[in-house]
């Protein structure tokens, strides 16, 4: 069978770790040429290497999904470099918890900054030259599970990947006309560094596991099954869709 991505030009914000990297090299190995954006610059480059030392394609340029003009470098570059995009997955984002009246504005700044800003600006940048190729093109937003459930203890990060989905709506609408899908993965908690940062304890993690249905913390592997449908052509009559991949535990809250 042909691989699902080959020759293709994706995209991957925040992919050089974690669920990002978990899908850059999953990307890879269905024949996709990656760029990896992440401001890491030393874990960017190894994660590239790794991906071409298992006879993938990937180049790395560091990029803060934040900043406008750093986001408008990445595309240029990557145009430079494949001469063409088709997939984006804005995966990049930042977490942070903390009693609702105790979370001050700067952590509320920065969720919303990193998560819904480092969604938007990407997507701008994107969408314009997917116009210039004459339009197509796949867009997915790596949401969360506490976008769809209330979380107490994250009121913020909630409230910003909550604005992820409806930012993900919104644009399937607008860009149908055009060819263009967007959807959303929401995960549960996945065993990555930044959940192992927030929750530092294996019995906080134990506790965790004991609330999915399915009875574990997933992996970054567990999520990339439904971004690779969402950004493929087996998905083209889907858009503006939101998959939760959280073990079953959104649908017990």
């Amino acid at each position: 069978m042909k691989p699902r991505f080959t020759d293709q030009v994706v995209i991957v914000t925040g992919g050089s770790r974690g669920i990002g990297f978990a899908i850059s090299k999953a990307l890879a190995r269905e024949g996709a040429r990656v760029v990896l954006a992440a401001v890491n610059e030393d874990r960017g480059q190894e994660a590239a290497q790794w991906i071409r030392n298992e006879d993938g394609q990937a180049e790395f340029i560091r990029t803060d999904v934040t900043q406008y003009k750093q986001v408008e470098m990445l595309v240029t570059k990557t145009i430079e470099r494949f001469g063409a995009i088709n997939v984006l997955v804005n995966n990049a984002g930042a977490h942070d918890s903390a009693p609702f009246w105790e979370e001050s504005e700067d952590l509320w700044d920065r969720m919303y900054r990193v998560n819904v800003m480092g969604t938007v600006l990407p997507s701008q940048i994107v969408v314009r030259r997917f116009f210039d190729q004459g339009g197509g093109g796949a867009i997915v937003n790596i949401a969360s599970k506490a976008g769809v459930v209330g979380e107490p203890g994250h009121v913020a990060y909630s409230a910003a990947k909550g604005a992820v989905l409806a930012i993900t709506r919104a644009m399937a609408v607008e860009l149908a006309p055009y060819s263009i899908r967007v959807n959303a993965a929401c995960p549960g908690p996945v065993l990555t560094d930044m959940l192992v940062e927030n929750v530092p304890t294996e019995e906080g993690r134990q506790k965790l596991a004991d609330e999915a249905p399915l009875g574990r913390i997933g992996l970054p592997e567990d999520i990339v099954g439904a971004v690779l449908l969402l950004a493929s052509s087996e998905a083209d009559w889907c858009t503006g869709q939101a998959i939760s991949i959280d073990g079953g535990m959104s649908i017990l809250k």
